[in-house]
């Protein structure tokens, strides 16, 4: 029976052929076409490795550059730090000597414009005042070596004058004619108020100034204080020196002070309120 089927389909056989050569033909495109993407992938495979040794080697390098600029900023932060602090100490410096070039001056205030006139120098009219408004004794003792108003334009009649600055020849004529002006109180001169200070710049005067509660608590407590130049206040407790260049240590020292004699003195005893 097998012969007459064939018999009935005489076409079979050649188009299975066809299909069959067919399908060969497309598994070998397929094929080629595997082996041309295995062949892509094998060329990205190196290009990416060949890429990640490129980028391991750079990132190599920028470590080795990352570390030697680290290396030179911290350098740089270093010597920042040392050259600012250098240059404190050198403004310092240069404070200490301009108010030095000062501790023999004095600041009058008060003193009317154009009294300068008539061939009076600035030395003579100086101790003239002084001599008025001050015992100052004998006016030889004292000796000005130059007087001069601050620099600037003369102000017009309706406001303050300007300052006078007097250098005198010695600090101890500077440190009397300022504690006869703090004693004697209010200045008069040719009908004006004038007042009598310490020359000083502004930072020094503000340095100074921050000290005042201590002083206050000085005279509160009784205690001798003097404020030492620049800004140092020295107090003198139980025979002893104390010197303080911060006002905030000075505040708890003086506070200790005051509590360690109220506890030696103790509790004082009530008084009996008569009635």
């Amino acid at each position: 029976s097998m012969p007459k089927m064939a018999s009935d389909n005489p076409t079979l056989e050649p188009a299975t052929s066809a299909e069959i050569s067919s399908l060969m033909t497309l598994m070998q495109g397929v094929a080629a076409d595997v082996a041309s993407i295995r062949t892509d992938v094998a060329d990205i495979q190196g290009n990416l490795e060949s890429l990640g040794q490129r980028v391991f080697i750079q990132s190599r390098k920028l470590e080795g550059v990352t570390d030697v600029h680290e290396a030179r900023l911290n350098k740089v932060e270093e010597e920042l730090v040392h050259q600012t602090r250098y240059a404190g100490e050198l403004w310092d410096r240069v404070r200490g000597l301009e108010n030095r070039s000062s501790r023999n001056n004095v600041r009058v205030l008060g003193i009317p414009e154009g009294v300068e006139g008539n061939g009076v120098s600035g030395p003579t009219l100086l101790l003239s005042i002084l001599q008025d408004c001050l015992p100052l004794g004998a006016v030889d003792s004292t000796e000005v070596e130059r007087a001069h108003r601050t620099l600037g334009p003369r102000p017009p009649p309706d406001q303050h004058p300007r300052p006078i600055i007097a250098r005198l020849l010695r600090f101890q004529d500077r440190e009397c004619i300022l504690r006869l002006a703090r004693e004697t109180g209010e200045l008069h001169w040719q009908g004006g108020k004038i007042m009598i200070f310490p020359d000083m710049s502004r930072e020094l005067a503000a340095q100074r100034k921050l000290f005042t509660p201590a002083r206050r608590r000085c005279m509160e407590l009784g205690l001798c204080y003097a404020l030492q130049y620049l800004a140092v206040l020295q107090v003198t407790v139980n025979g002893g020196q104390h010197k303080f260049e911060d006002r905030e240590e000075a505040i708890r020292e003086l506070n200790r002070i005051l509590d360690q004699n109220c506890q030696e003195e103790g509790p004082q005893p009530q008084r009996k309120n008569r009635r």
